[in-house]
């Protein structure tokens, strides 16, 4: 009796330490994946600041000349060896440091000339010192990438450059379709919208006959 009664505590701990591991791993990869969904949102909100505020990089300079994430993204199709591949994705890490950095001091750039401005009597130089460094910040903001992006070219031979150029070619062809499409959105919303002013208009001028 004694036996059975060890051996049915045994398997009792034995059930439960497999269910807390189960229910402890579980937590585990559910924090892992929340952790990885932040961070994911985080960097949507660096990307769309960026774009905001460099300049016109993407539209301006991006679309001739894709930088070292973009090279790494096709490194097949541009057949790149493998010492290619380390030295675009060093450049690529660094130039999210740099793009990092830069985001961060245009923040605190924006926040001490919004401080400053909600004073009741501020200081004229001072408004004038903040704004510059805003445009000093935000200028950073339109330049930084440019090395990282023409270095990242360099790395190419010239066989993998006329590769490159011809997939450089398709893309731009895409931004620009996508582009087209959104204007011609964009003209179709702006024509729904003068339509329901001028309805509510005449419904307006119908209620003050």
């Amino acid at each position: 009796m004694l036996k059975k009664v060890l051996l049915f505590l045994i398997l009792f701990f034995v059930i439960s330490a497999f269910a807390f591991n189960v229910k402890s791993e579980g937590a585990i990869m559910k924090g892992k994946a929340m952790s990885k969904a932040a961070k994911m949102r985080k960097f949507r909100r660096m990307v769309i600041f960026f774009k905001l505020h460099s300049l016109g990089f993407i539209p301006i300079f991006y679309k001739y000349h894709p930088g070292p994430m973009w090279i790494v993204k096709h490194a097949k199709y541009l057949n790149l060896t493998p010492a290619q591949i380390k030295q675009a994705k060093i450049l690529q890490k660094g130039m999210f440091q740099e793009t990092k950095s830069g985001i961060k001091t245009l923040k605190n750039a924006i926040n001490q000339y919004r401080m400053s401005a909600k004073q009741t009597n501020p200081s004229i130089k001072g408004l004038i010192e903040d704004v510059k460094t805003v445009g000093k910040a935000e200028t950073y903001l339109g330049y930084e990438m440019i090395p990282f992006h023409i270095k990242a070219y360099r790395l190419l031979n010239a066989s993998q450059k006329i590769q490159f150029k011809k997939l450089r070619k398709m893309m731009l062809k895409a931004y620009n379709k996508e582009m087209m499409g959104k204007m011609a959105m964009m003209r179709k919303m702006m024509m729904m919208l003068r339509l329901k002013m001028k309805m509510l208009h005449e419904k307006i001028m119908m209620m003050n006959r």
